[in-house]
């Protein structure tokens, strides 16, 4: 009796914990993101982060200032700078970013081709990474709904921030969370959007861009079919297109980056 008391307890903590991590959630780590709580509502905020215009959205009738943390960004000391309205006395905000050491992950891609490509692969690729910078930069005033949903069901890998070697040659560190599905699978939309880049690519495959406003951008990757068009109105929860094994894959999943102020952030801190 007293096991099953305490299996019931626990259980219970964590029915009530899993209530109250609402989304999204606050981690001051590279790659993650800070919500910074702005101390005034009666004018329209216009805060920066190195640079970039940063997302403003209400989260529990407050308003925050969340800020994406780039992946190569050093443990210390930093700032969002911006006004109010038309006032033009600047105003920074604080917070500080900790250290964190992302796992290694070793791929093994049997088409060489897709690790070290051709010469005459090169100007397809230089001329895809340029319209996918475009698309990652997009940048509308729309407002947000934070509330994002999962895009397609299935086992969600964990592996963003991983330091990854192909066939043991260094490459970037991943910037999305892979979704392990299979082929055919709907892919859906996690937020309202527009559609502001698709194509078969290179590396990705078929492949989507979704603005979903102020600078949150959403990239869908590795599809079997596509079902928006470009400048094409979406709504939270309709269908894009479809989990597939296109592009550098070992297998069938859907890759999703989420992109906040121009960089890319975990996509599992937007979900609850």
């Amino acid at each position: 009796m007293r096991a099953r008391f305490q299996f019931l307890l626990i259980s219970v903590l964590i029915f009530s914990t899993s209530i109250l991590i609402a989304a999204p959630r606050q981690s001051l780590v590279p790659g993650g993101i800070a919500l910074i709580e702005l101390d005034r509502s009666d004018q329209t905020p216009h805060f920066f982060f190195q640079g970039k215009p940063v997302l403003i959205s209400i989260i529990d009738a407050k308003q925050f200032a969340i800020v994406g943390l780039p992946l190569s960004l050093k443990a210390g000391e930093y700032f969002i700078s911006g006004h109010w309205g038309e006032e033009k006395a600047l105003q920074k905000k604080f917070f500080l970013v900790a250290n964190k050491e992302y796992t290694i992950q070793r791929i093994t891609i049997e088409d060489d081709r897709m690790v070290n490509p051709y010469a005459k692969d090169m100007e397809r690729i230089f001329a895809e990474q340029k319209r996918q910078r475009k698309a990652k930069n997009h940048y509308s005033r729309a407002r947000v709904d934070v509330n994002l949903i999962q895009p397609t069901p299935g086992i969600m890998t964990g592996s963003f921030g991983r330091r990854r070697f192909f066939n043991d040659e260094a490459r970037r560190p991943h910037s999305g969370m892979d979704i392990a599905a299979d082929t055919g699978v709907p892919v859906l939309s996690p937020t309202d959007g527009t559609v502001v880049e698709l194509g078969d690519f290179f590396f990705s495959g078929k492949m989507v861009y979704i603005h979903h406003g102020q600078g949150v951008t959403s990239l869908f990757a590795h599809m079997s079919k596509i079902k928006v068009k470009l400048g094409q109105k979406v709504k939270k929860g309709q269908l894009i297109g479809s989990v597939g094994a296109t592009g550098r894959v070992t297998g069938p999943h859907l890759h999703w980056s989420l992109g906040l102020n121009g960089t890319w952030i975990d996509p599992a801190l937007f979900l609850p």
